[in-house]
Order: C-alpha cells, then structure tokens, then sequence
C-alpha cells in the first residue's frame, strides 16, 4: 500500500534568547523534594523513568511527583505547575513545559524549562510565553517538540534555539532510539512516521488507531488505544501486534528495561514486565 502524504516540509530556523529563570523550592527547602502527597495527582500528561534511578516521575496538572519502591507518590516540588511535555534528558535531568499553578509566577506558557536536580527546582531555556510543548523528547543530543499553540514541530540541538520542521497537529510523538530521523506520531488520520526528522509525514497503512506512543527501546515501540488495548510494534512502527489490555484509556506510556508502565485514570499508575500481557499495580492512591 502506497503511503500518501500527510504533510509537506516547511523549515524555519527561530533564534530565542532566555527570557527568564523559573525556580521551584522544595516543600522542606532541603533541596531533596517534598513529602509523601495527600492530594491527589490527577490527569498525568507525561511520564518518564530517570535513567540513573530507574525511579518513576510523573508530570501532571498540579506538579511533578515520583513514585517510591513503597508505593507512595512524593511530590517533587513545591510548586503545583500544569506540565504538560515532559521528558528525560538524562540521569536527574528533566526538561518540561506547561503552565504556571494557580500562585506560581511566569507567563501563561512555560516554553521549554530544564531541571538538573531531579525536578526539584526549574530554569527556563527558551520560548517562554511562545510555546506550550505537548509533547517533548531528548534523543540523539536533540530536543523534539510539538508545540500546541500552533502546531509547530520543532527541534533544538541547544534548548534555546529551535529549528521549525513542519506543522502537525499530534496528540503524541516518539522518536526513534536508533535513529535521529525516524519518528511516530498520533495524528488526526492516523498514525504517521517521518523519517526525515519530522520535517515530512506520511500514513502508516493499517496501523491501529492510537492514544498514546513510547519508543524507549530501538526494536520495541508501544501504544495503547483508547479503550486501553495495548500495541507493540517491532519494526518501528511499520506493523503493530496487539497485546493486553488496560482496562481503560491510558494518559502516558514509558518504558524502562523490559519494564512498560501506563498512567490510568483514578491516579494509578500500572505496570508490565511481560510484554504488555499482563499488568498490575505500580502505584494506586491509599
């Protein structure tokens, strides 16, 4: 099957300066995050697992939180920001955007902020008040974002200044571990792969219709639909075989040496280190 077009390449190079530092205290001020939650978390935009810990870290609409080997949810930070892209930039390094908390200072849309000390406390890097990156991944020595105010596929080898590859609407992207150019994304039609960096886009024919994508291993990506039917692919998304089953939609996907987590409804967060077959309980609220 022929794959047809789903976007044509438009490449703008935008130079950003820093505009500002945004700073997230600790609940205790010790710099090492704060206690156990007692509010709920919520809806989870993003999820990733730091390479140096193998600890969990969810972003959601009140704040980052990380969860325990005990089985608790520890925020962060003290501040309750709406993140919304959120990724792994190495071992205690997380880059992020979104909104400021409803007491939080900053402008309406974050841009791209980083943290180097485990989400406890936040810079920002660039596009403060342009960009509400939805989606986000570090990968290659490269940092790829979808932002959400219009629609702009962009890529930095700096964190400062941005590369526009295309226009996309997407609901998810992940970019290939293997390969700087390979990347899948959920669009309104369908899933759709770029392999030339995002720059254009093309169907992938009978792939199953998607909620979310993970492609943290070169010969496992991962989806799950929106009844929570769970997907695997081999090939870099070429052919897909279904898996399990969540029981429900999921809000993000990661995976971590065999190991494939997804955020649920209800604040939990479940876990599969059988391929997707099966799952339990990772994290649930007490």
């Amino acid at each position: 099957m022929k794959h047809r077009p789903l976007l044509a390449a438009l490449a703008v190079v935008m130079v950003i300066t820093v505009a500002g530092v945004l700073v997230m205290r600790s609940q205790d001020g010790s710099g090492s995050g704060g206690g156990a939650a007692s509010e709920a978390f919520g809806h989870v935009h993003g999820m990733v697992v730091d390479p140096g810990t193998g600890v969990p870290y969810v972003a959601t609409h009140v704040g980052l939180f990380r969860l325990t080997d005990t089985g608790t949810a520890v925020r962060v930070s003290q501040n309750t920001s709406d993140l919304m892209g959120f990724t792994a930039a190495g071992p205690g390094r997380f880059l992020a955007s979104g909104h400021p908390g409803e007491h939080d200072d900053g402008p309406s849309d974050l841009g791209l902020i980083e943290s180097t000390d485990g989400g406890v406390t936040w810079t920002t890097m660039s596009l403060p008040g342009a960009a509400d990156f939805h989606g986000l991944q570090a990968a290659h020595g490269l940092v790829y974002g979808y932002n959400s105010a219009d629609g702009a596929f962009l890529v930095s080898s700096d964190r400062r200044t941005w590369q526009q590859r295309s226009t996309i609407a997407v609901g998810a992207f992940a970019v290939s571990p293997a390969d700087a150019q390979t990347i899948l994304a959920i669009g309104r039609d369908g899933v759709g792969r770029s392999t030339d960096g995002g720059r254009t886009w093309y169907l992938v024919p009978d792939a199953p219709a998607l909620a979310t994508l993970a492609w943290n291993q070169a010969d496992q990506a991962w989806g799950a639909a929106p009844d929570g039917t769970v997907w695997r692919s081999g090939d870099g998304g070429t052919t897909w075989q279904r898996r399990g089953t969540l029981g429900g939609p999921a809000h993000a996907l990661t995976a971590h040496q065999g190991t494939v987590l997804a955020a649920l409804d209800g604040d939990r967060v479940v876990a599969s280190a059988d391929g997707g077959i099966t799952w339990t309980t990772r994290y649930a609220p007490r």
